[in-house]
């Protein structure tokens, strides 16, 4: 009922935007409406099913991110089994001023990115945008939030992911799912970063132990995103919009020759990385505020820890 009266509000405020709201609503009521439980899924699996694992981990996964104190609600009880991708993201940058475009969103507020259901309405909105002189482009996601507001399905598609990068994206979207700030995506996508990166190492270290292949996978997928990172902390002290694209071309080189020790760190080295999407990094940025300082003040209370946001870095009692 909730999520209901979310729609109607979000569909009557949003004027101009109705057909991409109910684009996307249906979307979600089709996703979910062909999901399966995950019993369901286990008995159509073969024994040998490379993500049968997978499966039967998810419930013990969301019963750690409950003790952790993470939003569970009704997420991820079923799993999405429509092959395509859940969304696809459209980002767009100014090539003078070197930043992102932001949409305005009923109830979240600004963000710099916007989902459409179909590539091709994606695709219309980029071409929109480059009209105007932005940069754009399209990305397909793996996984969304409803921030709480509807028992969303886990998609399929994550369930053949290593465990490291898994539990990560799991427990990343369960954070949206508790402590957001709407128009703050830059806060809100660094902090379900840094703590679903170190939920997973909880999980991980729990499970398999600090010596495990599991957890010196995540490490190495840690310490790339890190690596990548400070690559692009370093191009952005040095760019500017008359020779932009010299930048990106040297930083592209750079990525090539550096020796990566994960998968992930390996494929975002043959990326071709443009404006918006290098901006976007930053937006994820875990490193971009100080949330160890942060969580170890909170003491792993993540009811402490949205108050003490609120207070510190909103001005919000």
């Amino acid at each position: 009922m909730k999520a209901f009266f979310l729609l109607v509000f979000v569909l009557c405020a949003s004027g101009c935007q109705i057909p991409w709201y109910a684009s996307n609503a249906s979307g979600i009521v089709e996703r979910i409406a062909n999901s399966k439980t995950s019993d369901q899924l286990l008995a159509e699996l073969p024994q040998e099913a490379p993500h049968r694992k997978a499966l039967e981990d998810l419930p013990e996964v969301l019963e750690f991110a409950r003790d952790k104190g993470l939003n569970v609600g009704g997420a991820y009880q079923r799993i999405d089994v429509m092959p395509d991708p859940v969304s696809f993201i459209v980002i767009a940058a100014q090539p003078e001023s070197l930043t992102l475009h932001q949409w305005d969103f009923p109830i979240v507020g600004l963000a710099p990115y916007k989902g459409y259901r179909f590539l091709k309405h994606a695709q219309r909105e980029a071409q929109a945008l480059q009209s105007q002189g932005l940069i754009s482009c399209v990305y397909p996601v793996e996984a969304f939030s409803s921030l709480g507001w509807f028992p969303e399905a886990l998609p399929g598609a994550i369930l053949s992911l290593s465990e490291p990068r898994r539990v990560r994206i799991i427990f990343h979207e369960l954070v949206h799912r508790t402590i957001f700030f709407p128009g703050k995506a830059d806060l809100n996508e660094s902090l379900a970063n840094y703590l679903g990166d170190e939920f997973a190492k909880e999980w991980i270290e729990k499970r398999y132990g600090r010596a495990s292949v599991q957890f010196v996978d995540l490490h190495d997928e840690i310490q790339d995103q890190e690596r990548l990172r400070q690559r692009v902390l370093r191009l952005k002290e040095q760019w500017s919009a008359p020779t932009l694209q010299d930048d990106l071309e040297q930083f592209q080189e750079e990525l090539r020759s550096e020796t990566w020790m994960s998968q992930m760190g390996r494929e975002q080295s043959v990326r071709i990385w443009t404006l918006p999407m290098i901006l976007m990094l930053q937006v994820y940025d875990s490193g971009a505020w100080p949330w160890k300082e942060v969580w170890e003040k909170c003491q792993g209370d993540v009811d402490v820890l949205q108050w003490l946001i609120q207070r510190e870095f909103l001005g919000t009692p």
